[in-house]
């Protein structure tokens, strides 16, 4: 890694668009990368959405490596193959199946975020929990996310990313059973589509989403 190319793109949700995905096209091609290059895609869910496409389409396809920096990255949009970009105002409009060469966990990223990014990641925990079992269900509500034991945050989220793993691998294209981790999602895509995806995280999107279905 002591001589790789370094691609930065500017964070946020608003910026997963057309205009950002050709900019790291352009990146990958200045920077000299071929058909056997690596992209190693570091940070949140929007950066493994989009760096996952990139990789995905540049040369019919790149390997790509995710790190996610965030909870909800962790246990949402880093595993499972789903790639893409917000188009025509409309969220993941574009994009394509593509699953990662690898996905690398590090508890150290989950001490740098604040309070309410913890808790978007958490909505989602509590969404594989709400569809997997009591078990995994009890297990979550005992876990204490305003003073959490990262190291047992951890053992979760591997727990969180099994049970993705599972449905993914019995319905990689949502066909069928897959449709179940879209619980809360329907609701959670107009909040989010409602306030320009700005101020509000797609988890707490979730959160409130999972309410909403609930309740209708």
């Amino acid at each position: 890694l002591h001589n790789a190319q370094h691609i930065i793109i500017e964070p946020g949700d608003s910026n997963k668009n057309l205009n950002t995905l050709s900019f790291i096209w352009e990146e990958l091609s200045t920077k000299g990368a071929t058909r056997h290059s690596c992209l190693i895609n570091l940070g949140g869910g929007m950066v493994t959405d989009i760096g996952g496409m990139a990789s995905s389409t540049f040369k019919r396809g790149l390997k790509f490596i995710n790190i996610p920096t965030t909870l909800l990255s962790m246990v949402d949009a880093s595993v499972g193959g789903k790639t893409g970009i917000n188009f025509n105002g409309v969220k993941n409009e574009i994009g394509l199946f593509s699953e990662s060469n690898a996905v690398i966990l590090h508890s150290a990223f989950l001490q740098t975020l604040p309070y309410n990014e913890l808790l978007g990641g958490f909505a989602e925990m509590i969404k594989h929990a709400l569809i997997d079992s009591e078990a995994l269900w009890a297990e979550t509500l005992r876990f204490d996310i305003e003073n959490p034991n990262w190291e047992e945050l951890l053992l979760l989220v591997k727990k969180n990313v099994e049970v993705k793993e599972r449905i993914v691998i019995e319905d990689p294209k949502e066909q069928n059973i897959r449709k179940a981790l879209n619980f809360g999602h329907t609701f959670a895509h107009a909040i989010e589509k409602m306030y320009g995806y700005k101020y509000i995280s797609h988890g707490e999107a979730v959160g409130f989403g999972m309410i909403l279905a609930c309740t209708v």
